[in-house]
């Protein structure tokens, strides 16, 4: 081949490579800037009906939990300075080896002593079976006809005595129920759920939680589920029930 055939083969095999390397990297930046696909509503539900084996914390049935005392010694008296240590050798003044005695023991032997809390969440679910949601005008009224009280967290609660039986949370994340918001709010569903041992009885508020999901669902035209997301039958509930008492006569008072 002669030169000039030489220069332009070269030439040819240089022209490739950049067309290559210049689309491979225009492919990468595009891909870059692509945005992000919002996220659906079932995305933000709430983790409840989000995933398979999901174990729940606050919004469904979890394992027990223990719960460390809180001590509080705000109004406990000073404690006694620590013994002066006696001087070596001979001292001209007896009292100084003399060691200070406290005039009450520290009371950080009763947290020692203390027994950690053990805690059980209990959920249950409300939703359609054809996953049409709720309108807000409809759900915050038959909220209201149970005689739940809109509050802390922005979400709906059962009251005793100023305290919490349990509460009711839209499946939408953060759960929140504004009845100012309730002409353009919708939700797929909601959960009720509660942390014992609480003000009432355990079984007593169990069966409160159990009567006002149904109510609430036959309301709204929904079901109710358990935390498994399985239709709860009037079977779910006596197992529910039994299991709640069983636990209330391991762990509480009589």
């Amino acid at each position: 081949m002669s030169p000039l055939q030489w220069a332009l083969l070269i030439f040819a095999v240089i022209a490739v490579i950049a067309v290559y390397v210049l689309s491979r990297r225009d492919r990468r930046a595009m891909s870059h800037d692509v945005d992000e696909p919002e996220a659906t509503p079932r995305a933000r539900q709430l983790d409840i009906f989000g995933a398979e084996g999901q174990q729940f914390d606050e919004f469904g049935v979890g394992k027990a939990r223990r719960v460390e005392p809180r001590f509080d010694l705000a109004g406990d008296e000073e404690e006694a300075p620590p013994p002066p240590v006696p001087a070596r050798g001979p001292s001209l003044n007896p009292a100084v080896a003399r060691p200070v005695v406290a005039t009450r023991p520290a009371p950080v032997a009763a947290a020692v002593e203390a027994k950690p809390q053990v805690q059980k969440i209990v959920s249950l679910l409300i939703a359609q079976p054809t996953g049409q949601p709720m309108s807000g005008l409809e759900l915050h009224a038959a909220l209201a006809d149970q005689r739940l009280v809109y509050g802390a967290r922005q979400i709906y609660h059962r009251m005793t005595k100023n305290e919490v039986v349990f509460s009711v949370a839209s499946l939408l994340k953060p759960g929140h129920l504004d009845p100012a918001a309730a002409e353009d709010f919708q939700t797929p569903g909601l959960t009720l759920f509660m942390v014992l041992p609480g003000p009432m009885r355990a079984a007593e508020a169990m069966r409160d939680m159990i009567s006002t999901a149904d109510k609430l669902a036959l309301a709204l035209g929904a079901e109710v589920y358990d935390a498994k997301k399985q239709p709860f039958t009037p079977s779910s509930a006596r197992e529910l029930q039994q299991d709640i008492e069983s636990w209330a006569r391991q762990h509480l008072p009589a």
